[in-house]
C-alpha cells in the first residue's frame, strides 16, 4: 500500500464504517442466507458456486450473530478490495474526484467493495492481488511469486468460476507465458491446490457445471441482448458510462500488463453479449473487470479537463442517490415500494410470521430455494424445499433434507405464481399461499430408467424401472399419490398413477420394479427429448430422468 497517504486511510476507515452500519441494519439479500445456508454445510463444492464465500461467512457468524456475523468477514474483504483500488489508481492530489470516480460504478457499493456476502467479493480481492503479482511476475518472474501467483489463481477460483475468464484472457494476452517455466510453476501448483474441489465435482456428477453452462439456456430473445448492453453500460455508471467507454477507446497499450487489461475488459463484455444470445445476463457478471477498467481510464479522465469537469457534474448526484437509495435499503421502517427493495425488506418479520401461522407443523417452501434459507436463518427452525418439476435444481437437492418431513403434516409456503389457495398478504408486501400436506412422502431416491423403448401401432410403450435407492420404502397407496409423468417443453402431457400399474403397496428399500407404460404418437415430438419424472398429488417432484427417442 504505498500510494496511499492517511487522507486515503480516512476515506478508507470512512467506508468500512458505513458498510459496517449498513451491515447491522440491513436485513440479509435472499441470496446471502441462501449462502448462510452453505455456510453452515461446509464443503469443497457446492451446486451454484465455489466454497470460498461460505467459508468467510462460516467464520463471522462463529464471532457474531445475526446479520452482522454472515457479512463481516466479507466487509473485511471488500474494505481491503477498496483499498487495493484505490492504491493501484495511485491518486495523491485530488482526492475528491478519485472518490468520485471510483464511488460512480454501482457494483463498488454492493459486488466489489460493499456490504453483501456474496461470491463476488473475495472473487474481486483475489483478483486485485492476481494483478498486482501479475505485474511483479512480468517484470521479473521467480519461484516465490509463481507460488503467490498459483495461491492467488486457486483463491479466485475457489470464489467464483468468473475466474477462469480472468485467467484464460491473461493468458491469450501474452502466449509468451507458455514458454516460460515459472508460468508452468504456477500451473502445476494451482491444479493441486483444487484437487479438493474438483474431486467434489466429480463425486455429485458436475452439478454446477450442468447448471451454468446447460440448464441456465434459454431460447432466443431480443430483449436479453438489449438488456445486457444496458445493464453493462449502467454498471460503468448511470450517467458517467459513456465517457468511460469513450475514454477506454483513447488507452494505449504500453506494454504487457496494459495488453491484459485490455484483453480481459472486452474478452469479458464480448463473452457476456454472445451469451446473452441463450441466457438473461446478470449486471453484476462484470464486476470481475470493474477495477481494471477503472486501472485503465481513471488517468485518461483525470487528464481530461473537459470530461473531468463533466463526470463531476454527471456523477456527484447519482453517487448522493446511491448513498439515500443505501439508507432507504437498511431501514424498514420506510414501506417498500414495489420491488425496489423486496429482497431485504421486513425479512425477520416474514420468517416469524410463517412460523406462527404453521402452529408447530414442519415448514415447507414450494419453489423458492432463498425462502427457506431465509426462513432457516430467522427462526433458527428447520424446514423443507419443496420443488416442481420446472423448478430449477438448486444446494437442496444436494442435501436431499426432505427426509426431515417424512411422515409428518407439512405447512407449506406457496408464491404468487403458483396460484395457490388462501392468499395472504405477509410482511414483506407480497402474497402468498399456503396449503397443509397431511402427511408428506417424499419421492426422492426412487430412481428413475427406462429400459426399453418400442413403437407400435402408432403407440409408443415404455418400459420402466424404477429403484428404491432409500433406506426405507415408498408406499404406492400414499395419500401423497406417486405419480410417473412425461413432459415436454416444461408441459406435462401425461400422467401415470403408480397405483395403477404396480401391484405392490410399497417398493422396499433397494428393490427394483418395472412396469409398461404407453403415449399416443401424436402427443409426443421426436426432435425434443422426454422428461419422465415422479411427483406427488401437490406436484412435488421426486427424481427425474431425460430420454431421446431415437
Amino acid at each position: 500500500m504505498n500510494n496511499l497517504t492517511r487522507k486515503h486511510y480516512y476515506l478508507i476507515g470512512a467506508w468500512f464504517f458505513i458498510n459496517l452500519l449498513q451491515a447491522i441494519f440491513t436485513g440479509l439479500h435472499s441470496d446471502e442466507s441462501y449462502y448462510w445456508m452453505y455456510s453452515e454445510n461446509l464443503a469443497w463444492g457446492f451446486f451454484d458456486h465455489p466454497p470460498m464465500a461460505a467459508l468467510f461467512i462460516h467464520l463471522g457468524h462463529l464471532l457474531l450473530p445475526g446479520e452482522l456475523g454472515v457479512r463481516l468477514f466479507v466487509i473485511l474483504l471488500s474494505t481491503a478490495t477498496f483499498a487495493l483500488i484505490l492504491n493501484e489508481l495511485n491518486e495523491k492530489e485530488d482526492l475528491f474526484f478519485l472518490g468520485v470516480f471510483v464511488f460512480s460504478f454501482p457494483l463498488i457499493h454492493t459486488h466489489i467493495a460493499g456490504f453483501l456476502a456474496i461470491p463476488d467479493v473475495p472473487l474481486l480481492f483475489f483478483i486485485l492481488w492476481f494483478l498486482i503479482f501479475y505485474r511483479k511476475f512480468l517484470q521479473k518472474p521467480s519461484i516465490l511469486l509463481s507460488v503467490l501467483l498459483a495461491v492467488v489463481v486457486a483463491a479466485m477460483i475457489y470464489s467464483k468460476y468468473h475466474a477462469f475468464l480472468v485467467i484464460g484472457f491473461t493468458v491469450l494476452s501474452n502466449l509468451k507465458l507458455l514458454r516460460n517455466k515459472y508460468f508452468w510453476i504456477t500451473v502445476v501448483i494451482s491444479v493441486l491446490l483444487l484437487i479438493p474441489h474438483v474431486w467434489w465435482q466429480i463425486e455429485n456428477e458436475f452439478p454446477t457445471f450442468k447448471y451454468h453452462l446447460v440448464e441456465r439456456a434459454k431460447p432466443f430473445r431480443l430483449k436479453h441482448i438489449t438488456d445486457n448492453l444496458l445493464n453493462q453500460l449502467v454498471m460503468a455508471g448511470p450517467l458517467t458510462g459513456l465517457l468511460v467507454f469513450w475514454k477506454l477507446t483513447k488507452f494505449k497499450i504500453k506494454n504487457d500488463f496494459d495488453r491484459a487489461l485490455v484483453f480481459n475488459i472486452v474478452g469479458f463484455y464480448l463473452v457476456l453479449f454472445l451469451l446473452s444470445f441463450k441466457n438473461r445476463i446478470e449486471a453484476h457478471w462484470a464486476a470481475a473487470i470493474m477495477p481494471m477498467l477503472m486501472l485503465a481510464t481513471y488517468p485518461l479522465v483525470k487528464n481530461d479537463f473537459k470530461i473531468k469537469t463533466w463526470f463531476k457534474r454527471l456523477a456527484v448526484p447519482v453517487i448522493a442517490l446511491m448513498f439515500l437509495y443505501r439508507i432507504y435499503l437498511a431501514l424498514d421502517v420506510i414501506p417498500n415500494v414495489g420491488y425496489t427493495k423486496i429482497t431485504f425488506y421486513n425479512r425477520e418479520a416474514h420468517a416469524l410470521e410463517i412460523k406462527e401461522l404453521a402452529q408447530g407443523k414442519k415448514v415447507g417452501f414450494f419453489d423458492n430455494y432463498a425462502a427457506i434459507s431465509n426462513y432457516i436463518f430467522y427462526t433458527d427452525d428447520s424446514a423443507v424445499h419443496l420443488s416442481t418439476p420446472t423448478y430449477r435444481f438448486n444446494q437442496y437437492d444436494l442435501w436431499n433434507e426432505e427426509k426431515f418431513a417424512e411422515g409428518e403434516p407439512v405447512f407449506t409456503v406457496q408464491s404468487k405464481h403458483l396460484n395457490p389457495p388462501n392468499l395472504q398478504l405477509m410482511a414483506t408486501g407480497q402474497e402468498k399461499g399456503f396449503i397443509v400436506i397431511e402427511e408428506f412422502q417424499s419421492l426422492k431416491g426412487l430412481e428413475i430408467e427406462v429400459l426399453n423403448t418400442v413403437k407400435k401401432d402408432g403407440v409408443f410403450y415404455f418400459e420402466v424401472g424404477l429403484h428404491n435407492n432409500n433406506p426405507h420404502p415408498i408406499l404406492i397407496n400414499h395419500i401423497s399419490e406417486p405419480t410417473l409423468a412425461l413432459m415436454q417443453n416444461r408441459d406435462e402431457m401425461e400422467i401415470f398413477r403408480l397405483a395403477s400399474y404396480l401391484n405392490n403397496e410399497k417398493i422396499d428399500a433397494e428393490e427394483v420394479v418395472t412396469f409398461r407404460i404407453s403415449v399416443p404418437e401424436e402427443k409426443i415430438d421426436t426432435d425434443l427429448p422426454v422428461t419422465i419424472y415422479t411427483r406427488t398429488k401437490e406436484n412435488i417432484r421426486g427424481e427425474i430422468s431425460s430420454l431421446k427417442i431415437p
